[in-house]
């Protein structure tokens, strides 16, 4: 895949059409690839042009929005949708078809721009991961980390302290150098702590400080009052949930 993710409206109602396609024409990491305003459309240009992204109204004519989800998951399993409703109540039946979120009409923008984030880190950011390793030194060895494999990195008693399930490394190399090197999946949460944003578990408040608990490792990271509210930021936007 390039770097941009092709991206497929569908919805029979012209004045939506136009407004997602004006909120969505500056987004960098899109590009829009054809509007269809059924599901048989849908499915034919699924099958033609194989996008990465849908943005799906719920009640479009012609063929069942389930049918044709389920007709264009057959065709291209990674394709992922972003519904649209004008009722909540119907959300529920089709959330779990390769959903990324759903949208109550009028969709705001802001709204609009989060779900399009969440679709943009399970799209790309897996295989840009997959590609990503962080090189280290450690007693005049070279060592090359996964970024997937990362929980947390820290430092610590004047060494860099990276954090795999599988093993701990350290390093004489600074933890702003290292940061650099990272993608948006990690987070400096403090001046000694950067967390791989999908191996927090939960964040405790004990006394005035916060903390990251992290999953299946018995370590936790630090997290500054100021970098509290962003960190849920980036959470919010690496989970599915709405």
């Amino acid at each position: 895949m390039d770097s941009k993710i092709k991206l497929v409206i569908a919805d029979d109602n012209l004045d939506a059409q136009e407004i997602m396609s004006t909120f969505i024409l500056p987004i960098e990491f899109l590009e829009l690839i054809d509007v269809v305003d059924n599901g048989a459309s849908l499915l034919e240009v699924t099958i033609n042009r194989k996008p990465d992204l849908i943005l799906a109204d719920i009640n479009i004519p012609k063929l069942n929005v389930v049918k044709a989800v389920s007709s264009c998951l057959e065709v291209n399993p990674n394709v992922k949708f972003i519904f649209l409703t004008a009722y909540q109540e119907y959300a529920v039946d089709v959330f779990e078809l390769n959903a990324v979120d759903y949208l109550i009409k009028p969709i705001k923008k802001e709204r609009l721009y989060s779900a399009l984030e969440k679709a943009r880190r399970m799209i790309l950011d897996p295989i840009q991961q997959a590609k990503k390793i962080l090189t280290i030194q450690m007693n005049r060895n070279s060592y090359f980390i996964h970024f997937h494999s990362i929980i947390c990195i820290e430092r610590a008693n004047r060494k860099t302290v990276i954090h795999t399930l599988e093993e701990i490394y350290e390093t004489n190399e600074s933890l702003d150098s290292i940061s650099k090197r990272l993608n948006s999946d990690f987070y400096r949460t403090h001046r000694s702590f950067i967390v791989n944003v999908y191996s927090i578990s939960h964040i405790s408040l004990e006394g005035e400080t916060y903390l990251a608990h992290l999953k299946n490792y018995p370590h936790h990271v630090h997290v500054s009052k100021r970098r509290i509210k962003d960190l849920y930021k980036e959470i919010s936007y690496s989970s599915k949930e709405p």
